[in-house]
């Protein structure tokens, strides 16, 4: 659990970093795209996922991949790292259910 807090509290700070990032970059002069998360896949695994579309199911996967690789990276980054940090958290232990006397 402590590995997962670790690694969700870092992706937050990432997706900072890019969100911070991309609005510099928005409010200079010159003509910006902002950085999708297809390149951050590409960039990490070399290639961007790839979905068969054999049936229904697949079709609805391919719409739900292509939506996200969409996106920005810091709108997919940060709320998985808050994801992780939140079902990572640390729990106060549970008192029993049946106390015996």
């Amino acid at each position: 659990m402590f590995i997962g807090r670790i690694v969700g509290w870092s992706m937050i700070a990432v997706a900072l970093l890019m969100a911070s990032g991309e609005a510099v970059m928005a409010l200079g002069t010159g003509s910006y795209h902002g950085l999708a998360t297809s390149d951050v896949w590409a960039l990490l695994w070399g290639q961007t996922p790839q979905v068969e579309q054999t049936s229904s199911a697949g079709s609805m996967w391919l719409l739900i991949v292509t939506v996200f690789m969409a996106m920005p990276a810091w709108a997919v980054v940060g709320p998985v790292g808050v994801i992780l940090a939140h079902v990572c958290r640390r729990r106060p232990p549970r008192g029993r259910l049946f106390l015996s006397a």
